[in-house]
């Protein structure tokens, strides 16, 4: 049989634990049409779904890994299919508020690509120093595609305002 005592204390000691669970994650799904100029691939504008992920709280000093996908939405893709892998790039991410610059999310790879779909990027990941207490915000800024053989193919961006996708509490 448990006291009022000792369920006292494990009320207690739950609630600690309850504490100690991490932050879940800030993720924020933006919409952009920008302006893209090729070497190799079509130009002209585009309209992309950017979702970038990041810790929703953080210390001050402390180092996070934020995280970005992109797809883009119109126009659809036109050629055909396409293995996974074929394409990478890179997401840059402006920083704004307690700590200011930009990351750069590399690594964005593709699934198979069918005619007519979306053509996506997933699994961009940058690092992010914050050096002061204060909200942070990342906004979409540009974004660069290649062959997976480093090849440059497009650089997208524009010049208008750019939509902020997660925000970063740091104390």
């Amino acid at each position: 049989m448990k006291t009022p005592r000792r369920l006292a204390t494990i009320t207690a000691v739950a609630a600690g634990l309850a504490l100690a669970v991490p932050v879940a994650a800030e993720a924020g799904t933006v919409s952009v049409t920008w302006g893209c100029g090729s070497i190799g691939g079509p130009a002209g504008t585009k309209t992309f779904e950017i979702t970038v992920t990041a810790p929703a709280t953080a210390t001050a000093g402390q180092t996070v890994t934020v995280h970005a996908g992109i797809t883009q939405v119109a126009p659809a893709w036109g050629g055909g299919t396409e293995p996974a892998g074929k394409y990478t790039g890179t997401v840059v991410l402006d920083v704004g508020g307690a700590t200011t610059g930009r990351v750069d999310a590399t690594g964005l790879t593709n699934p198979v690509i069918e005619p007519g779909t979306s053509f996506r990027l997933t699994g961009g990941t940058g690092q992010l120093t914050l050096p002061a207490a204060g909200p942070v915000t990342l906004a979409t800024s540009s974004y660069f595609l290649y062959y997976s053989t480093g090849t440059f193919i497009i650089a997208c961006g524009g010049s208008g305002a750019k939509p902020v996708a997660a925000t970063i509490q740091v104390s």
